[in-house]
């Protein structure tokens, strides 16, 4: 009893002061999901798309799309790159036509995704049927169409059906299992691509006395990349039997990828100098082990 007269328990509340709660299960929650058959075939592929492009229609989102299928293929090839491409398109086409055709995988829930960029020139002659070679600027021996390896006889299937369905057919010659340059389409070097180093031993003759050799300066940095291409093209105007600058197109074309390759430190232009006069230049384009000799001049 307590000291009110009431039994301990009496007044709804027990020993622990607490109510006594009911509770009312609901019925369902998460179900299973359906489990596929494993006889159930996937949904089929949707067929590569193949857009052709001049270099001007080619934009940022297929620019992206392009060097993520460069970083994918591990090229580092700077002459595979856009601004190098797109750039000699607009500038060295010789009066041809030139088209990019660029092969994407779009599915419906998923991003587009790049597997092939064909650089091609579009040959029209009056009494034969269109014809595509693959295209490469003047004076490089490539460069080779960029191609996902394991997709190349799928993407050079898509470009050749994408050619002989336009309203005026082209014909597509190129040898699915090897999708390289064409050898008879191949253009005359202008230019080294590569120089040959000449190995000290080699050098001959007696060197005045007072003999100093040349300093040799490595300008990458994108605010002084400009002049030194300028001093550059004007060596070669001084010592070349072709000189850069006697062409427009030519010129305009280096100016343009050097610019284009300096905004992202991908160029090095290498001045040497003797007795303050520049005696020899290089253009390398890339970074690092990989980047190339494009241009020399040498006086």
């Amino acid at each position: 009893m307590s000291r009110n007269g009431t039994k301990a328990g009496q007044g709804g509340q027990g020993l622990d002061g607490a109510m006594t709660r009911r509770f009312t299960l609901i019925q369902g929650g998460l179900s299973e999901p359906a489990r596929r058959d494993p006889a159930a075939a996937d949904p089929p592929e949707r067929p590569l798309a193949v857009d052709l492009r001049g270099a001007l229609a080619v934009d940022g989102e297929a620019v992206a799309a392009w060097r993520a299928l460069m970083a994918r293929t591990g090229s580092a090839d700077p002459f595979q790159d856009p601004d190098f491409l797109l750039t000699a398109a607009q500038h060295q086409s010789a009066g041809q036509e030139i088209a990019f055709a660029l092969v994407w995988r779009r599915p419906d829930a998923a991003p587009d995704t790049l597997h092939g960029v064909l650089p091609l020139r579009i040959a029209r002659p009056l009494l034969a049927r269109d014809r595509a070679h693959l295209w490469r600027p003047p004076g490089l021996p490539g460069p080779s169409p960029l191609i996902e390896p394991e997709r190349a006889r799928d993407v050079v299937a898509a470009v050749r059906a994408r050619l002989g369905a336009l309203a005026r057919p082209v014909q597509f010659d190129i040898d699915p299992a090897r999708p390289g340059p064409d050898a008879a389409d191949a253009a005359p070097a202008g230019h080294e691509v590569r120089r040959r180093n000449i190995p000290q031993a080699s050098l001959l003759g007696v060197r005045p006395e007072g003999y100093r050799p040349p300093s040799v300066e490595h300008v990458r940095d994108p605010a002084q990349v400009r002049d030194a291409v300028e001093t550059f093209l004007a060596l070669d105007a001084r010592t070349a039997r072709r000189p850069i600058i006697a062409d427009p197109a030519e010129a305009a074309m280096v100016r343009v990828v050097s610019r284009l390759f300096a905004r992202r430190r991908q160029i090095s232009v290498e001045l040497a100098r003797s007795g303050g006069t520049v005696v020899a230049g290089t253009l390398h384009l890339g970074s690092g082990a990989r980047a190339v000799a494009w241009r020399h001049a040498a006086g």
